[in-house]
């Protein structure tokens, strides 16, 4: 139980995290290009990127208590069943759509990818 509760937390974590680095570019001159490739450019503002901070801080915090306080370990057990549960529910109940969204995304990576990609024109 003790597993699953740090697992949870973890993970809560690992997606904040995730969706923090996701905003930043990863190479300034890939940034720049891609840029010039499309129309809106995205920085995180520095309260996103403070916000993104205190919500790890809280997540670290909330995962030390989880760790102490039995109670609290115990309805973050059940809390993590019950999305176990949900979550195998509605994957059965949707598995028609989203095995044809995966379908629908499938051929359009493979249609992309089978387009020649356009050399540059220089002037």
């Amino acid at each position: 139980m003790k597993r699953i509760a740090i697992l949870l937390v973890l993970l809560i974590g690992l997606a904040t995290t995730s969706a923090a680095r996701s905003q930043q570019p990863d190479n300034p001159s890939k940034a720049k290009a891609s840029a010039q490739d499309d129309s809106v450019s995205f920085k995180p503002s520095p309260e996103l990127q403070k916000s993104l901070q205190d919500l790890a801080l809280a997540v670290q915090s909330l995962a030390q208590r989880i760790a102490s306080d039995p109670e609290i370990k115990a309805a973050a057990v059940r809390v993590a069943s019950g999305l176990v549960t949900t979550t195998q529910q509605v994957v059965e109940e949707e598995s028609g759509a989203i095995q044809q969204a995966l379908k629908s995304a499938a051929d359009k990576i493979a249609a992309a990818q089978s387009v020649p990609p356009e050399k540059p024109r220089k002037p």
